[in-house]
């Protein structure tokens, strides 16, 4: 849960300066990042070796998503076992997101 919590704050202080009133939620092994009801980022427990960290944004070439990127490499650099941007579906919505897996 160490390295869950080490990478939750990670995710938290570069989404601030995307939102001003950054809102964090915390659910068991996951942490949900809001901005107003727009969900902005989560740090999540993939197994028990491994952290998955995400934001999101409608576009895919928005910079939250490329520095996003960028800046896990940079800190956690030889523990990110995989990274890249994706898009989905949602039921109201479609939206991109820039995935990082870090081992623990």
């Amino acid at each position: 849960m160490e390295a869950l919590e080490e990478v939750a704050k990670f995710t938290e202080e570069y989404l601030k300066p995307y939102c001003k009133k950054l809102e964090v939620k915390k659910e068991l092994n996951k942490y949900l990042f809001f901005c107003g009801n727009y969900l902005l980022g989560s740090t999540v427990q993939i197994d028990e070796d491994k952290v998955a960290t995400t934001v999101y944004s409608a576009r895919a070439g928005d910079k939250i998503l490329m520095e996003f990127l960028k800046a896990v490499k940079e800190k956690f650099n030889g523990r990110v076992k995989e990274q890249g941007i994706k898009f989905s579906h949602a039921l109201n919505e479609d939206f991109y997101y820039a995935y990082n897996h870090i081992e623990v």
